[in-house]
């Protein structure tokens, strides 16, 4: 019973386990980590710029860090957007378990890590 109960949730794990792919040299892709904008609610994101309707791109005040923030799903009018709020912890921090609000509508992040500057619009 119990090498079943142990198979059982061995296969579980594997099919949550995400699998990266490997790049046309063999390499590995680099995983990026995980951060956040110190001081969101004391002005830290200095502009942002939309990439769709499911990401963003935002510049922290601080050191003028970009940064790329994935959403969970599709937020209605972010592309047009001219204003958006952003809802961050208790620390004040904005990081993967904060959000966007887009005419008056949550959008969660589920994921922040420091990118390149966004590209330019065409």
């Amino acid at each position: 019973m119990s090498l079943i109960l142990s198979s059982l949730s061995l296969a579980a794990l594997m099919s949550v386990t995400p699998t990266l792919a490997q790049t046309s040299s063999g390499e590995m892709p680099a995983v990026k980590e995980e951060v956040s904008i110190p001081f969101a609610q004391f002005g830290g994101i200095d502009d942002w710029r939309a990439d769709g309707t499911k990401a963003l791109y935002l510049k922290g005040r601080r050191n003028n860090d970009w940064y790329y923030a994935k959403l969970m799903s599709t937020c209605q009018g972010l592309n047009f957007a001219n204003t958006i709020g952003f809802r961050n912890e208790a620390t004040g921090n904005f990081d993967k378990f904060s959000a966007i609000i887009v005419d008056g509508q949550p959008c969660q992040i589920t994921s922040l890590v420091k990118s390149e500057k966004p590209p330019k619009k065409k």
